[in-house]
This record gives C-alpha cells, sequence and structure tokens, in this order.
C-alpha cells in the first residue's frame, strides 16, 4: 500500500515509516520539522498538515507512481509536549490539524485512516479503565486529541465504506524518548534519593515496539466502519515494580526515602514561580508531582481479544530504553 504517515520526523512516526518500509509498503511521510532524534526517513517531506498546499505536496513525491494514490494516512502528528505549548497551539494543531487532513483525504477518496490518539481523553479515571470508559479529559492536550477524534468518526459516518481505527496509547516509551519515562530513569541515575508516596498505583506505559506492533496489527483489522483500541503493555504495573525494573539494569537505584504527596507538589509549587516567570521547563514542579501520584491504570484487553500478542515483555523494553540511556548520557560526559 501507499500510505502516508503525518508527524514522521516524531518518536513513533520516524520508526513507522522503517517499519512499513519492511513490510513491502510505500511510506510517504510529512511533519512539520525537519528534527528527529533517530533516523529520518528520507520519503519524508518537510510541511504543515494545517496547509492544504503542503498535504498536496505529497501527491507529487518522486517514488509515487504516477496515477496512483494515497491508500491509507496514519495520522501521528500531534502537539504533545507537557510545557510551553498554549491551550489554543494544542487545538490548532491536534483539532483543526485533523479538520484539514480529512479535507484532504475527502478530496482524494482515501477512505482508510489509522489515527493515533490517546488514553489522555479519559482524564484520570478512579480505578481500571477499558475502552469504554466515558471521554473526560482533564487537561488541553486530551482535550484538543478528543477534539481530533470526533472529527474523525464523523467523517467516517458520513461514508459507510470509510475505514476508521482510533488507537489510544498510553505513555509511549523507548530509546530515543526524552518524555516522561526519561524522566524518571535520569532521577534514578543521576538523583536516586527520593521517591513520592509509596509507588502502589499503577502507572500504565506502552513501548514504542508494541505501539508500532499494534498500529501493523490494524492494518488487517481495518474494515467499513469504526473500531478503537487502547494501547498498553502487559502486565500493568505499579509505578514501585517500575522502578525496581528499572533498578535491575547497573546504573539505576530504587530511591530510599519516601516523601508525603502533600509534601512533594507544595515542594513543586515553589518551582513553579520561577518556571513561570522565566518560561523554564524545570525538571520538578507541581503537575508533575501530581502526576508522578496519580494512578493510570488502563487495560488493552480489547486488542488483545482479537488476537494481538504482545512481542516483547515490560523489562526487555525497560533494559533497552535504560542501556540507550546510559549510552546516550556517557556522549555527553
Amino acid at each position: 500500500m501507499n500510505i502516508l504517515v503525518t508527524g514522521s520526523n516524531g518518536f513513533v512516526g520516524s520508526k513507522l515509516m522503517w517499519e512499513l518500509e519492511s513490510l513491502g509498503h510505500l511510506p510517504l511521510g510529512i511533519d512539520i520539522s525537519s528534527h528527529c532524534d533517530a533516523t529520518a526517513h528520507p520519503n519524508t517531506l518537510i510541511g504543515d498538515i494545517r496547509k492544504l498546499h503542503d498535504l498536496e505536496a505529497v501527491l507529487r513525491f518522486e517514488k509515487l507512481p504516477r496515477e496512483s494514490g494515497i491508500d491509507l494516512v496514519i495520522h501521528c502528528a500531534a502537539s504533545k509536549h507537557d510545557f510551553g505549548i498554549s491551550r489554543e497551539e494544542y487545538f490548532s494543531h491536534n483539532k483543526y490539524g485533523t479538520k484539514e487532513l480529512l479535507g484532504f483525504m475527502e478530496g482524494h477518496k482515501i477512505k482508510r485512516l489509522v489515527y493515533i490518539s490517546t488514553v489522555s481523553v479519559f482524564g484520570h479515571p478512579k480505578g481500571m479503565a477499558d475502552e469504554e470508559e466515558s471521554y473526560n479529559p482533564d487537561h488541553p492536550y486530551g482535550e484538543s486529541k478528543l477534539a481530533g477524534e470526533i472529527l474523525s468518526i464523523d467523517w467516517q459516518k458520513q461514508d459507510a465504506e470509510r475505514e476508521l481505527i482510533v488507537l489510544r496509547p498510553t505513555v509511549i516509551y523507548g530509546p530515543h524518548n526524552f518524555a516522561n519515562l526519561y524522566k524518571l530513569l535520569d532521577t534514578l541515575h543521576r538523583r536516586p534519593y527520593v521517591t513520592v508516596g509509596s509507588g502502589s498505583h499503577v502507572k500504565s506505559i506502552v513501548s514504542l515496539r508494541t505501539v508500532l506492533d499494534m498500529i501493523i496489527f490494524c492494518l488487517d483489522k481495518l474494515k467499513p466502519g469504526f473500531e478503537h483500541y487502547n494501547c498498553v503493555d502487559e502486565p500493568y504495573i505499579t509505578l514501585a515494580e517500575l522502578m525496581r525494573t528499572i533498578a535491575q539494569t547497573p546504573g539505576f537505584k530504587v530511591p530510599a526515602i519516601k516523601i508525603p504527596i502533600g509534601l512533594a507538589i507544595a515542594i513543586g509549587m515553589v518551582f513553579d514561580i520561577p518556571a513561570k516567570l522565566f518560561s523554564i521547563d524545570l525538571p520538578v514542579n507541581s503537575d508533575r508531582m501530581r502526576k508522578f501520584s496519580t494512578a493510570t491504570y488502563f487495560t488493552a484487553r480489547k486488542i488483545r481479544k482479537e488476537g494481538f500478542i504482545q512481542k516483547q515483555s515490560i523489562q526487555q523494553s525497560i533494559a533497552q530504553m535504560c542501556e540507550w540511556y546510559l549510552t546516550e548520557t556517557n556522549k555527553h560526559k
């Protein structure tokens, strides 16, 4: 298939491009940024999905056979960082960008879409949550991704022949990712002194390997209509178990001192002041302390019931990221 990947220089998109090519597909990418922390695929065009002429440029890509169109879109592009992004920017990329993409697809009769969303559309539900959990986003990122979901679902409903699968990953981790889990690795390597609370709450995570495998799995599940799945690694582990798993790699330690959650948030509020005044993304702030101590217990049983098999264990995936982290750290010494 000829497959358009949006956000093709991003953490998921860049690896997905190579994965699709290895399976015999022709991947075509578009990304607003030329920066790629991994290895950028040469079939990526620099462009903004919010601009129709940039999307149209993909159809003129020299490797796309003449008279051949795009068979499928995998929509990975999103504004997602947890610092320095306004509500307006989240919605500009995640809602309006999706709207423009769907308009482009409609104009060129592209009827197959895999939309990479997020479990953030559910907010922070109490207890275990599956795909049928009620929408309740509590952050502009989740709200804007939900807006993109709703637009995609409406697009599918307009034509019964259209095929849509929504995938909702939890926190994605793996080599070349510098987000949530990287920050935890950095703490357990550089400052393994103090942790927040008992760590008995579940923190759902999913490796890049599992996300890629789930996307590939869904290519064979596409059919007229709408389907949706959560993307989570099994088993579902607690924060304490996660830290112990990380500490199995030499160079990382589980903190010996535990401080109450309330105290941690109060300390974070002190750091909020300079962060806001000087627009600095400090490693400690009240929002991160709240997230660190809040359970995220999402399940992905639905996709497994339909035949998906997780190929790599959490232990293997964590070990790979730890080894990459240590190599990356040594490069900058």
